[in-house]
């Protein structure tokens, strides 16, 4: 299943739901129809309430809303990653094409006359890993140094801003600071249920889904506070992409045999198939929760694939830029890259008098 939030417009203002996304075609046409918007979302609240309406429910809206939420981390913190209400729903609503709610609310939307939004929209903690060795391989390499022994020891990673959380097709900054920015093509688990001190074997029940994960890098900037060993700060904090949609476990697979791809302005810059993870999400989700509670919506970045960063492959994008990141069985994540918002700035302690 592919699980989204989408954004309606009314006569009131805009409203975010919690859809279930189906593409036109079969697997083998999945990246254009994303790419293309060719598809189908279901109103998860308002076809679980026309559901107990038909069934004779008297007060079907009110149970929708304290048994099916309109929002997808709501729906999650209540089922955590049972699907069981979900595919009941996704098939009464496949042969129902022109129902409508109890008050006549649509059910059914074209990918083309809505807005995705982050699939979650309240991202408690965001993580990124580095999971990959090809890709570290040749960054590291860049720089003329070596892969450090405690990568191969446990799983790495750093906090990114989690407030800073762009959805599909919308237009992320060019900071002022920065010189070179740059895309991360990677892949993220989004946590489905809390979970503490849980062992690799059971950490995988925990995932609610895998999606597109773009860790937008100021690189002059991010080089400078590398320097300082304690991790990134304002070289990413400004801008992480994150969507199209959240792909359920039984339909995503083993990572490692994904196709993957960025395109830049339309021209593919580069293809990946990650390959095996140094640290997969189970290893990774265990190790993380080790006494401590990771709950529901929290991101776990998979780090760069191989060849998913312009610095690895020394090319660079420029403002006005469309980036697309892609993967079978997920879809294409698109971002439109800002102009800088006015002149470049160099920040510089004030001197004292």
């Amino acid at each position: 299943m592919k699980l989204c939030m989408f954004r309606i417009d009314t006569p009131v203002g805009p409203f975010d739901r919690f859809g279930l996304v189906t593409l036109d075609g079969g697997p083998a046409d999945m990246i254009e129809s994303a790419r293309n918007g060719a598809g189908s979302v279901v109103d998860v609240n308002f076809a679980y309430a026309a559901m107990q309406a038909e069934r004779g429910e008297p007060n079907p809206t009110g149970r929708a809303a304290a048994f099916c939420p309109a929002d997808l981390q709501g729906f999650a913190e209540l089922y955590g990653t049972d699907r069981a209400l979900l595919e009941e729903i996704a098939d009464w609503a496949a042969g129902r094409g022109d129902a409508a709610g109890p008050r006549g609310e649509a059910i059914h939307w074209r990918l083309t006359d809505i807005a995705l939004m982050p699939p979650i929209g309240r991202v408690p903690v965001l993580r990124d890993f580095a999971a990959f060795e090809d890709h570290l391989e040749n960054t590291f390499g860049k720089m003329g140094l070596k892969i450090p022994p405690a990568w191969y020891e446990q799983p790495t990673a750093f906090k990114g801003n989690s407030t800073t959380i762009f959805g599909h097709d919308t237009t992320v900054p060019w900071p002022r600071y920065t010189k070179k920015l740059d895309y991360e093509l990677e892949l993220a688990a989004v946590i489905g249920r809390p979970t503490k001190d849980v062992d690799i074997d059971h950490a995988a029940d925990a995932i609610l889904g895998y999606t597109l994960l773009n860790d937008f890098s100021a690189r002059d900037t991010q080089r400078g506070e590398m320097n300082v060993s304690t991790g990134p700060y304002k070289g990413k904090d400004f801008a992480w992409g994150l969507g199209p949609w959240i792909v359920t476990p039984d339909e995503f697979g083993d990572p490692a045999t994904l196709q993957m791809a960025v395109r830049i302005d339309g021209e593919v810059w580069a293809t990946s198939t990650p390959g095996p993870m140094q640290w997969s999400f189970p290893e990774a989700i265990s190790y993380t929760s080790q006494d401590e509670l990771l709950t529901v919506g929290e991101v776990l970045g998979s780090g760069t694939v191989n060849s998913g960063c312009g610095f690895e492959i020394d090319r660079w994008i420029v403002p006005g830029a469309v980036v697309e990141l892609e993967a079978d069985r997920i879809g294409v994540l698109r971002h439109h890259v800002a102009h800088p918002a006015g002149e470049p700035i160099r920040w510089r302690r004030q001197q004292k008098g």
